[in-house]
């Protein structure tokens, strides 16, 4: 379908090692260490191309599948996968109003759960309202007039800013409090056969990363999760994601 303007306009085709990566990688062979030089993953800092793929099969899916309700993404943080989802309703599903949601200060100051997990601290992942609608305007993908942008902390804005009924949602809150507080509202308007991918879910039992970076394993995200789903139907899923791992569940 349209898979090929993920990496036209986001420029994540592929990390393939450019020339000069390779000439590098020849004589670090011959150290017999197993490692070699690819170009960096990431354009604007925050997620790679496998996890953009990811969002954009289970939300066009939902889109081509007709699936009551509008397009809601928590978590928007520069707009990188909010121009993927606005996209889809673009083209896919016209009739379906786009919510996009962020404090657009960063992560608020960790308190309880997250102050004890210690992965991020107040300001992190800061970005700006500015930064959001000019990622919009480098790829020219005008925002329609019924798009909601709401900004302010998830407790001012969730539930009150939230549709009535949702098709997809992505859901990014990076901590235990913000899943926490997010997952139910979002659970109790998703339409039967809706969506709602995680940013950030790390099982250690389906695919280990130990090495790994905290953020990419944001653990305080798998808790509130699981919690949540603990005696529920559904199930959430984990999809591979280059550096890290996304999850998925379908509402029942």
């Amino acid at each position: 379908m349209d898979d090929a303007f993920i990496a036209q306009w986001l420029d994540k085709d592929h990390r393939m090692p450019l020339p000069w990566h390779r000439a590098i990688n020849k004589l670090l062979r011959y150290t017999r260490l197993n490692v070699q030089l690819v170009p960096r993953s990431f354009r604007w800092g925050m997620a790679n191309v496998e996890a953009r793929m990811n969002l954009f099969h289970l939300a066009s899916q939902c889109a081509e599948l007709g699936i009551p309700g509008d397009i809601v993404e928590i978590g928007c943080n520069d707009g990188e996968s909010s121009i993927i989802l606005q996209h889809i309703a673009n083209t896919l599903a016209p009739d379906k109003q786009t919510h996009f949601y962020d404090s657009f200060q960063g992560a608020p100051a960790p308190k309880g759960l997250d102050e004890d997990l210690k992965v991020y601290q107040k300001g992190d992942m800061a970005t700006s309202l500015f930064t959001f609608y000019d990622h919009f305007r480098r790829v020219n993908l005008p925002l329609p007039a019924d798009t909601n942008v709401h900004q302010g902390w998830f407790e001012d804005t969730i539930p009150d800013d939230l549709p009535d009924q949702i098709s997809f949602a992505l859901l990014d809150g990076d901590l235990y409090s913000s899943t926490k507080h997010v997952l139910p509202h979002l659970y109790s308007r998703m339409s039967r056969g809706a969506i709602c991918m995680f940013g950030v879910y790390y099982d250690e039992t389906v695919l280990s990363r130990p090495h790994t970076i905290l953020q990419y394993r944001s653990p305080g995200v798998k808790m509130a999760t699981d919690e949540f789903f603990s005696g529920k139907a559904e199930k959430v899923s984990v999809l591979y994601a280059g550096e890290y791992t996304n999850g998925y569940f379908r509402k029942k």
